[in-house]
């Protein structure tokens, strides 16, 4: 039996919209409940740590967020919208339940998925429990693994950094090569 509890991500209680709160909520328990995995605490982070927990990601992502929240306002004078920021970090990989598989044989993918399918599977999953499309769509590019373009706003951007500076910390923790080694900055063309 799939049993989500809010509780297992604090930062859902942060939220100051209850009718977001309530959708962020309902979010994870479809994501869930339409996965093979009995609680969050099993869905694996990703194909390079499989043995790390989904949990363990979505807490640090949320709490870098709000680290950086901070840092927008006070040292570079943003306006962050605080609810819109925090609700794409608590739900940025909201899809990987349904996307990840683990078993006998190792990690693997949902029949019919495929790592490109992560960003756009969430923000579906979230407009259909009432997120709002503005979240549903940082959801949606958070990953250059899966969009063409990144988010354009500051709530989006705090997510996007939030998630690697997470990923990247916990790579190298595990023994695994960070995402930032396998992204090259390449020159425009014609650029001199």
């Amino acid at each position: 039996m799939t049993v989500f509890d809010a509780r297992d991500i604090p930062a859902i209680g942060l939220l100051h919209d209850e009718g977001l709160r309530a959708a962020v909520v309902r979010t994870w328990e479809a994501a869930l409940s339409r996965s093979p995995y009995a609680s969050l605490a099993e869905v694996p982070q990703s194909p390079f740590m499989a043995e790390r927990s989904l949990l363990d990601h979505v807490n640090e992502v949320n709490e870098r967020t709000i680290d950086m929240f901070q840092l927008a306002v006070t040292h570079y004078a943003l306006v962050v919208d605080h609810d819109l920021a925090l609700a794409t970090a608590i739900l940025h990989d909201v899809d990987k339940p349904l996307i990840y598989r683990r078993d006998v044989t190792g990690f693997g993918y949902a029949k019919g998925t495929r790592l490109g399918d992560h960003g756009a599977l969430g923000a579906q999953l979230c407009l259909t429990h009432g997120v709002p499309a503005t979240v549903a769509e940082m959801v949606r590019v958070h990953s250059p693994f899966a969009s063409t373009g990144l988010p354009p706003t500051p709530e989006g951007t705090l997510v996007h950094y939030a998630d690697f500076v997470s990923n990247d910390l916990a790579c190298l923790q595990q023994g695994a090569a960070p995402i930032h080694a396998s992204f090259r900055l390449v020159p425009k063309e014609g650029a001199h």
